[in-house]
């Protein structure tokens, strides 16, 4: 995890790194209200969007502890931080792939194998994260399973299916998340490539979670049901 040292004071304790903390709380109570929205469809693959963004909200607030506290509490309190955070990471990862898999395969059903093949890769990644604890191994993964969601997402006609216009927006949007924060892209010291990704990152997760809005309708309209619980 790379460092910065802009900092505020609160009480005689330090918080580095606040606009860090700002912008991942901002996507964490989004991603609360979108995980609340997308929850109510009384639908595989609206439960599985839901649960990618709830594990981005939630991981980013972990992040945000690691980075605000630094080794102040300990080497032992930083590491649970940042184990915690690559894990959430991690299982948004798997739920991405789950609802962009079943999205695929929805008229002819999923197969049980590769539900099976990607959880057991999910735990062996769990295990790795756990020994070495490094976020470029999310970062890989993260890559490779946009790169399939917007293959996925791009094979639908858009005029019929608008939510996976949004979707394709939104990964494409994601990637320049990704880009600006390897290149390490800064506008300032208090607004440096990490900031600038997580506010990219909260465009991405309004336009995914549009799109998934939109798809979820069109999913249960498909089968004659009621769009809400």
């Amino acid at each position: 995890m790379n460092f910065d040292y802009t900092f505020i004071t609160v009480k005689g304790f330090i918080l580095f790194e606040p606009m860090i903390i700002l912008t991942n709380l901002i996507m964490f109570a989004m991603a609360l209200y979108y995980f609340r929205q997308l929850w109510s469809y009384n639908h595989r693959y609206s439960r599985q969007k839901a649960l990618f963004i709830l594990m981005i909200g939630i991981s980013g607030i972990f992040g945000s502890i690691a980075h605000a506290v630094h080794f102040q509490l300990g080497d032992t309190f930083f590491n649970t931080v940042l184990f915690l955070m690559n894990s959430l990471s991690l299982l948004s990862i798997l739920f991405c792939f789950s609802a962009a898999y079943y999205y695929l395969s929805k008229e002819k059903g999923t197969k049980k194998w590769v539900n099976t093949f990607v959880w057991l890769w999910v735990i062996a990644l769990l295990i790795i994260t756990f020994l070495q604890n490094e976020f470029v191994l999310v970062k890989i993964h993260a890559g490779i399973v946009l790169v399939f969601s917007l293959i996925v997402y791009s094979l639908y006609d858009t005029r019929r299916d608008p939510g996976s216009k949004y979707i394709v927006s939104g990964i494409l949007v994601a990637f320049l998340s990704i880009i600006t924060h390897s290149l390490r892209i800064n506008l300032h010291e208090w607004f440096n490539y990490k900031d600038i990704s997580h506010v990219i990152m909260i465009v991405s997760l309004y336009l995914i979670y549009k799109g998934a809005d939109l798809n979820s309708e069109n999913l249960l309209a498909e089968v004659s049901v009621p769009v809400k619980d």
